[in-house]
């Protein structure tokens, strides 16, 4: 049963990713294209953008313990509506960086709890590492970087899930973090406040062949607090949900996801926007069990 909810369950992707109930040693590569039609849950700046996403990761199984990393490297093209409620200056917009994303390190603990069913816990932080950023003309001649917001983002959760025949099934409850560090853009000091989101996440897979599975994750995150201030006024009462169809490949070892996900409310925008994931998304995974 462990071997088959390891090579079968579905792929967890950014938004944030699915926690698994098993996960064997593994190694993966993904591609990935995210969008978004409002950038106004930022401060200081409206618009529209898309991402290019390359990442590799990896998961070591030790007993009843999984330890995952995962460490992105982004493409972003940013066009630029208003830049502190004034439209940029020709030439700033559109603007694409090239950085590095932000580092994800986890741990999750599962035990059989029954025939067929695993459940535990996990933990996972989110650094910011992430080094996006744009550079703007001021009308004095001189340059100012805008950087995103640096969060990190602290992800406790209850895992259960299973298999049952050719079906597995994931279940997460828990919660997202999301804490400074604060930062400032020309001049203008940025508070980060702590925004608490709970987290869920419900997602069945099938297989009729060894080579061929389908699965679907539906996703919500709640905010839990009210925040105050005038740089986040767009984050309260944020009900975000998504679902991400996806197909699966197995073929000489390896393992080819390919998953779709689309928001399915305007708060599932102004989530992806903090989890720099889009309101939708596409992804090409290749992975390999060891």
């Amino acid at each position: 049963m462990d071997a088959f909810l390891g090579e079968y369950a579905p792929a967890p992707v950014d938004g944030p990713e699915l926690r698994l109930p098993y996960s064997p040693t593994r190694l993966w590569f993904d591609g990935g294209f995210a969008s978004t039609d409002d950038l106004s849950a930022l401060p200081y700046i409206t618009g529209s953008g898309r991402n290019f996403r390359l990442a590799a990761g990896g998961a070591w199984r030790w007993g009843d313990l999984a330890f995952t990393g995962e460490l992105p490297f982004d493409v972003t093209t940013v066009d630029f509506l208003t830049l502190n409620n004034q439209p940029p200056r020709a030439g700033d917009t559109p603007q694409t960086s090239v950085a590095l994303g932000d580092l994800r390190l986890g741990a999750d603990w599962t035990r059989h709890l029954g025939d067929g069913v695993l459940g535990g816990f996990g933990l996972r932080a989110r650094l910011p590492t992430h080094t996006t950023h744009y550079v703007f003309h001021l009308a004095d001649g001189s340059t100012a970087s805008y950087y995103y917001p640096y969060y990190t983002h602290l992800e406790p959760t209850a895992i259960l899930g299973g298999a049952l025949g050719r079906f597995t099934f994931v279940l997460n409850q828990g919660a997202v973090v999301l804490t400074g560090p604060d930062g400032s853009f020309n001049g203008f000091y940025i508070h980060v406040p702590n925004i608490f989101f709970w987290d869920a996440a419900y997602a069945v897979s099938y297989a009729p062949v060894d080579v061929l599975a389908a699965s679907v994750e539906l996703a919500t995150d709640v905010q839990l607090n009210h925040i105050g201030g005038f740089d986040f006024t767009k984050l309260n009462d944020v009900r975000s949900v998504w679902i991400a169809p996806a197909l699966q490949l197995h073929v000489g070892g390896y393992r080819v996801d390919a998953v779709a996900r689309f928001g399915l409310s305007q708060s599932a925008n102004l989530f992806g926007i903090i989890e720099y994931a889009g309101k939708s998304s596409y992804t090409l995974r290749v992975s390999r069990t060891f």
